[in-house]
C-alpha cells in the first residue's frame, strides 16, 4: 500500500516519492468542468487560485492502508487514496488534489477528530447544507468533528452562505434550479463553510 501511495503521488506531483500524508492532512480538490462544480466555482473563492469543490481528511489505519474520510454523494464514506485521487466516474478528467495541513497548534486535535468522524460513516449527505441536520457536506464534515474535537472552539471560521455569482451579484440559475428541486428556499446568508473558504484559513498550510 505505501508503494501504490508513492506511485500515485509520483503521477500526480513532481518530488512526491520524498512526500508522506499524515493522519488528518486534508486533501483539498478542484473538480473539472461539471454543473454543481461549476456552481460551486462561481460563489466561492479558494487560496492560491485555485477552485476547490471538496475536500476530505486522510486516515491511515494501523496496517498502513490510507484512506480519505469525506462526505460525498450520496453518503459519509471511508475512500481508498487511490479511489479519491482517481474517481472511477471522472475518468476522462481527473480532479486536481492539494494536501493542506494543520498547524502545529491544532495537530493534537487530529486523533479525536478521526473518532469523531469513524462513527459518522454511513450518514446521508447533507444536500441542503443545514448544520443543524444530521447529514453532511464536504467541508461541513471536517468543520464538526474538529469541532468536537478542539472541545467546542471552532478551529475554522464559518463564513454567510452565498449562491450568488461574484460578478452579477444575482442567484445562479444552477443554484435556484438546484433548491427548487429540493422544494426549499436558497439558503442565502445561512452559516455555513466551503471548501474554498476552509483553505484559506490561517490554521493550515499547503504541504503537497
Amino acid at each position: 500500500m505505501k508503494l501504490l501511495f508513492i506511485a500515485l503521488f509520483s503521477l500526480l506531483y513532481p518530488g512526491a516519492d520524498h512526500f508522506k500524508l499524515q493522519n488528518g492532512d486534508l486533501i483539498f480538490q478542484e473538480s473539472c468542468n461539471g454543473k454543481i462544480g461549476n456552481a460551486i466555482k462561481s460563489v466561492t473563492s479558494s487560496a492560491d487560485n485555485y477552485n476547490f469543490t471538496h475536500v476530505g481528511m486522510v486516515y491511515i489505519k494501523e496496517n498502513d492502508s490510507i484512506y480519505v474520510i469525506e462526505a460525498t454523494h450520496p453518503k459519509v464514506k471511508m475512500t481508498p487514496l487511490s479511489e479519491y485521487l482517481y474517481p472511477a466516474d471522472e475518468k476522462e478528467c481527473y480532479p486536481k488534489s492539494v494536501v493542506g495541513r494543520l498547524k502545529n497548534e491544532y495537530q493534537h486535535c487530529i486523533p479525536r477528530a478521526i473518532e469523531e468522524a469513524l462513527p459518522l460513516v454511513g450518514k446521508e449527505y447533507d444536500y441542503c447544507f443545514d448544520l443543524k441536520n444530521d447529514k453532511y457536506y464536504c467541508s461541513e464534515l471536517i468543520y464538526l468533528i474538529l469541532l468536537k474535537a478542539n472541545d467546542g472552539i471552532p478551529i475554522f471560521p464559518l463564513n454567510e452562505m452565498t449562491f450568488k455569482s461574484k460578478t452579477t451579484k444575482e442567484f445562479l440559475p444552477e443554484w435556484v434550479e438546484y433548491f427548487k428541486k429540493l422544494n426549499m428556499p436558497v439558503p442565502e446568508g445561512k452559516p455555513g463553510i466551503n471548501p474554498g473558504a476552509m483553505s484559506k484559513a490561517n490554521v493550515i498550510e499547503f504541504v503537497h
